[in-house]
């Protein structure tokens, strides 16, 4: 996946406008059309994305965009900062600089995609535009689950309350979290025959629920279950929010390694336990859930 910064020179393309927080379902629709845009002018397909937050912390990070974005087969991101420049773009401006350093051979977006100062551009201004620069656009309706219209705000919700099964259904892949094994801790998971894969999380990334839940990871070629416990760890009177992952039936050892832990669905809230032992038999309670 190729990462040209706004302003800098692009290849020609099917140009997809949004933001892509999320790449929710809403998201993959526009993705899929103009991917099939793109392959019909045997041209490449590039989206637009933010390096930093638009509105608060995002759902998934630049780094994590990219990766997805580059699975569903976007070519290049045109990345630009949020800040108060490219806020204070004016629209014909912003299109300008797009069409002009980007050879754009069309144009898709959602409806309620929104450029320019202040925000005051939007389908209609769009459609003007690439009609006076013979300009393919299309523009896509909205697209609703369970009655809702699909977005990064209702993502955040579900995010909030823990509802990882609604929030893999409007996201259309398990969610997760990536980032690289943390080498330093106490190892007290080892102890009690559990030993754990902690990540930190990314700066800028919503977080999630804090509680127990049943995930699954990639390694080597093989597919694990696991349990993870993200937030602090009271019983132990560690407050750092950590994501720390047992993996069933793995071992080996992971420290530095990349890794990325999806999400399947939620187990419990975080527990006090009395001792270690406790928590080594609720942790073996968790197990019998996910197997």
């Amino acid at each position: 996946m190729r990462i040209i910064h706004y302003g800098g020179q692009g290849e020609t393309c099917v140009f997809l406008l949004g933001y892509f927080d999320a790449v929710h379902v809403g998201h993959r629709k526009l993705i899929a059309r103009a991917k099939d845009l793109a392959k019909e002018r045997g041209v490449s397909l590039a989206a637009l994305t933010f390096t930093d937050a638009k509105r608060g912390e995002q759902v998934y990070v630049f780094s994590e965009r990219v990766a997805i974005l580059s699975s569903l087969g976007v070519d290049y991101v045109y990345a630009a900062p949020f800040d108060d420049a490219f806020k204070n773009t004016e629209g014909e401006a912003f299109l300008d600089t797009v069409r002009e350093r980007c050879g754009v051979s069309a144009f898709v977006c959602g409806e309620d995609f929104r450029f320019g100062k202040g925000a005051i551009c939007g389908e209609l201004y769009l459609t003007e535009y690439c009609k006076k620069h013979r300009i393919e656009c299309e523009i896509l309706p909205l697209v609703s689950i369970g009655g809702q219209k699909a977005s990064a705000s209702l993502a955040k919700r579900y995010l909030d309350e823990g509802d990882i099964i609604s929030l893999n259904a409007l996201l259309g892949d398990c969610y997760f979290i990536a980032g690289t094994v943390a080498t330093e801790g106490r190892h007290v998971g080892r102890r009690i025959g559990f030993p754990t894969a902690n990540l930190h999380p990314k700066a800028g990334k919503y977080p999630l629920c804090q509680g127990v839940y049943a995930v699954h990871v990639s390694l080597d070629g093989r597919t694990y279950r696991g349990i993870a416990n993200f937030g602090p760890r009271p019983t132990f009177g560690d407050g750092r929010i950590v994501c720390e992952t047992y993996i069933d039936g793995f071992s080996g050892d992971l420290y530095g390694r990349d890794l990325t832990v999806f999400f399947d669905f939620r187990i419990r809230g975080i527990m006090k336990f009395a001792s270690a032992e406790a928590l080594k038999n609720q942790l073996k309670n968790d197990l019998e859930k996910i197997r």
